[in-house]
């Protein structure tokens, strides 16, 4: 077991499944010593079968620029309901909560689903995600040095396309990025390649 932000490509070469211990292993012993982020290698059948709309498991996937160039990766495949409003949930004084559906509240696009994929992409065995930070300062830094291990300029690397490896999991298996995105809660989003952030400035 270890932190999801530990990932490394490695571990997707032993193990090309990985869950996150508090959905899935609640009767196991090994419980109680995880917390929220802890993820383990799956060890059930395949193709993994997402137990929310929202996955709560990654796959190992092959990432091509636009280039055609690939690279290897992995990202957390959903449901193909995965933006279907979450029923109403009861609160303590009685009432109920309204409906809640992911990408109306994050900028009102399907593309929102990004987020929830989360993808990431190594290089020379590094990660890297396509999170645009909201610091500019770790934005910019973020952005050069993706560019920096790529070795591609904005052009050759976006469209960005993904997809787990046949097999692994149901649902939503692919998706493709047209830059670095963020989608925040009730704000607008956005998707920029960071070709601006890579000029230096005099």
């Amino acid at each position: 077991m270890k932190p999801f932000e530990n990932l490394s490509q490695r571990d997707f070469e032993r193990a090309k499944v990985w869950v996150y211990v508090r959905y899935h292993d609640q009767d196991e012993p090994w419980f109680e010593e995880a917390d929220e982020r802890t993820v383990r290698p799956w060890t059930g059948p395949l193709p993994f079968v997402c137990s929310s709309q929202f996955g709560f498991g990654f796959v190992s996937a092959s990432f091509e620029l636009a280039d055609g160039t690939t690279y290897p990766g992995y990202f957390a495949p959903v449901r193909e309901d995965w933006d279907t409003p979450l029923p109403p949930r009861k609160m303590k004084d009685g009432n109920f909560t309204k409906p809640h559906q992911w990408s109306a509240r994050r900028g009102g696009t399907p593309l929102s689903v990004l987020a929830l994929h989360n993808p990431i992409m190594f290089l020379q065995g590094q990660p890297f995600d396509f999170r645009l930070r909201r610091d500019i300062v770790k934005r910019k830094l973020d952005i050069q040095n993706f560019y920096a291990a790529v070795g591609k300029p904005p052009h050759a690397v976006f469209p960005v396309r993904f997809e787990a490896d046949a097999g692994l999991a149901n649902g939503v298996t692919a998706g493709s990025m047209n830059g670095f995105f963020s989608f925040p809660l009730d704000k607008p989003f956005e998707i920029d390649t960071g070709e601006n952030l890579l000029v230096e400035e005099s």
